[in-house]
């Protein structure tokens, strides 16, 4: 197990408005493999994504699944993250570089009148 101290002590340094949401998605840390995780907040620079009992590591960079779209039209993107926070049942993470079709994506789902639900448990996609 990791261990979190570090983030304990971080100040917020979020630029950009956060989005409650519940998306699945899956994180590819290379030490651990494909990590099941459900997005609970997005924002223009990052993520908090719920991935139970695992514990990554502050400033770790991985690579993130996404499924973002408008209209129903639902699109899988990969985008490279940075772990900047840890917490007891997840992961604050900052996107490294955004290209304009995630950019856009995101733009749509944080501003938009995107249809996300915010009711799914995830409990059974973590587990």
């Amino acid at each position: 197990m990791f261990n979190c101290l570090e983030a304990q002590l971080a100040v917020e340094h979020r630029n950009s408005p956060r989005r409650p949401v519940t998306l699945y998605t899956m994180l590819n840390y290379p030490s651990l493999g494909l990590v099941r995780g459900c997005i609970r907040d997005i924002g223009m620079g990052g993520m908090f994504v719920d991935i139970g009992r695992i514990q990554l590591p502050v400033n770790a960079t991985l690579e993130a699944s996404l499924m973002l779209g408008a209209s129903g039209l639902k699109c899988h993107m990969q985008v490279e993250a940075i772990v900047v926070r840890c917490a007891e049942q997840g992961v604050g993470l900052m996107f490294d570089e955004l290209d304009s079709e995630i950019h856009r994506a995101l733009n749509h789902l944080i501003f938009g009148s995107s249809g996300v639900k915010n009711d799914n448990d995830c409990s059974e996609f973590l587990h």
